[in-house]
């Protein structure tokens, strides 16, 4: 879905362009520019895994109160989303994102959860750590949210923005990571990433070649 600007003027980045944009930036663009999306594997298990924490609910055990898709925002960076859990324990928050693939460490599903750890401090929570749950591996990954991850939620941030109020596609980079991309089919990497060059006449005939009888 194409993003518009808020009342200011500026463009509100959704939390989830943060982890596009740190996979690939072209991505980011075709889905929250051009609103392009397509299915794949790994969508259809990524959608299954978040069923139960897309209902929202609250429940509270052993002094932590435990909220499922918490919508959250923050005014000074211009972020919006919901989490899909935050765990509660006084005036600490601990979000915790759930993805469908293993866990890797400085990847881009951490850039996401320094954007909620983002929105959760402006509403007043301390947020030392969050959690990334891998589906694959049924366990979560313990994240520490330091300065060095936050400075990368806010960088990310401004480059959607600016891509947001550019509204053009940047090149496509042409690597191992589009293998399971699902826009690969409208992305077309290996031609807009230079890697394949298409004729300029495609009705133009070629030379003829040099044959051995």
């Amino acid at each position: 879905m194409t993003v518009g600007p808020g009342d200011s003027g500026t463009w509100e980045v959704p939390l989830s362009a943060l982890e596009h944009h740190a996979y690939c930036d072209r991505q980011t663009a075709l889905i929250h520019v051009e609103g392009v999306w397509a299915e794949n594997a790994d969508t259809v298990r990524g959608d299954l895994s978040h069923q139960n924490v897309d209902l929202p609910g609250l429940t509270r055990r052993a002094g932590v109160t435990v909220v499922r898709s918490l919508p959250v925002a923050s005014e000074t960076y211009g972020l919006r989303g919901v989490c899909d859990v935050v765990e509660f324990t006084g005036g600490t928050a601990a979000p915790v994102e759930y993805k469908v693939g293993r866990y890797r460490p400085g990847g881009p599903a951490e850039v996401q959860l320094a954007g909620q750890a983002l929105c959760l401090m402006e509403a007043g929570f301390e947020v030392p750590v969050g959690y990334v749950y891998s589906v694959a591996e049924h366990r979560r990954h313990q994240v520490v949210i330091d300065p060095d991850l936050v400075a990368r939620a806010i960088e990310a941030a401004e480059a959607v923005r600016r891509l947001l109020a550019d509204q053009r596609l940047p090149p496509a980079r042409h690597g191992t990571r589009c293998r399971r991309c699902s826009l690969r089919d409208d992305c077309l990497p290996e031609v807009t990433g230079g890697r394949i060059r298409p004729q300029a006449d495609l009705f133009s005939p070629r030379p003829l070649g040099s044959w051995r009888d």
